[in-house]
């Protein structure tokens, strides 16, 4: 269940370095990291909107 909600939500966010890739598909160093970041918020007890919310304060509106 946890695992399939990170993995909804790195489909819809964008790597802040690749031209139009989500967070699912790039190998960039910066997505692995913030797959990591989204499991992170997850297990902490983030709802999907909140996970998301934290994920665009960091890296900017760009990962939307």
């Amino acid at each position: 269940m946890l695992e399939q909600r990170a993995r909804d939500l790195s489909r819809n966010l964008r790597c802040p370095v690749c031209q139009g890739e989500s967070i699912d598909d790039s190998n960039a160093p910066i997505s692995r990291d913030l797959r990591l970041y989204v499991r992170e918020r997850l297990v902490a007890g983030d709802s999907d909107k909140e996970a998301i919310a934290a994920v665009t304060d960091r890296f900017g509106e760009f990962v939307l």
